[in-house]
């Protein structure tokens, strides 16, 4: 018995770290299930009143009222999972490394859940033709013209950066206090503005697609490195 209560505990996983964000089922499934009805809700209404109104909803072909809605849920979700998360995983054993880790786990599955979701539903759209009258809410060109794969992508692609833009700055908030976003948004729009627009012109003409992919791809390697680095030395509150 003696030897048996002086094994030391399991250390926390990253699998860990995703079981205690999913705990909360409502915020991580729920949430997302609403507003992408409520997306197909507003799509259909206002469809129906263009419609009475003599109106032609060909050019609904570039709405993209789907990753506009679920974005900003999206990137809170991202805070909330490091600012609320982050004390409960440390005292279950979990080191900081693991636990930014377990959230890049997390961001992963949760955008793979959107993103799945989203093809559902295009599935149900295309099989309605337009969920009965036209209307287009996930087969826009926008979002891949009615191809899965596309759609699927984008969607993956693009909840996965707001998760992990939403993760550092709740590691920033934790770091250094309300002050610590702040300034790390007024930095960020300081580098876009002195190396970005002065070559706007430019990156436009010579612009590719997927220079997105890559510019992704970079924005979530450095708020997940920049993710560890705050909490690396952040205290738990």
């Amino acid at each position: 018995m003696s030897a048996a209560m002086s094994a030391p505990a399991r250390p926390a996983s990253p699998g860990d770290v995703v079981a205690l964000q999913y705990g909360n089922a409502y915020r991580m499934l729920g949430v997302p299930l609403i507003i992408l009805g409520a997306v197909v809700a507003l799509t259909v209404a206002i469809s129906v009143i263009v419609l009475r109104a003599g109106g032609d909803l060909g050019r609904a072909d570039f709405n993209a009222s789907v990753l506009y809605s679920v974005l900003g849920y999206t990137v809170a979700i991202g805070v909330q999972n490091v600012s609320s998360s982050f004390p409960f995983a440390l005292a279950l054993g979990s080191t900081r490394r693991t636990f930014v880790l377990g959230n890049l786990v997390t961001a992963l599955a949760q955008s793979l859940l959107v993103a799945v979701l989203s093809v559902a539903l295009l599935g149900v759209e295309v099989a309605t033709r337009g969920w009965f009258i036209g209307a287009s809410a996930f087969g826009s060109v926008l979002l891949g013209d009615g191809d899965p794969l596309v759609l699927g992508g984008v969607v993956f692609a693009t909840m996965l950066g707001a998760l992990s833009v939403g993760g550092v700055f709740g590691a920033c908030w934790i770091r250094f206090g309300a002050r610590g976003p702040l300034v790390l948004s007024l930095g960020a729009a300081v580098v876009v503005v002195l190396l970005l627009l002065p070559q706007i012109v430019g990156l436009a003409a010579a612009f590719r697609p997927w220079w997105i992919a890559v510019g992704i791809a970079a924005l979530i390697g450095l708020a997940t490195v920049g993710e560890y680095l705050f909490l690396r030395r952040a205290s738990v509150r």
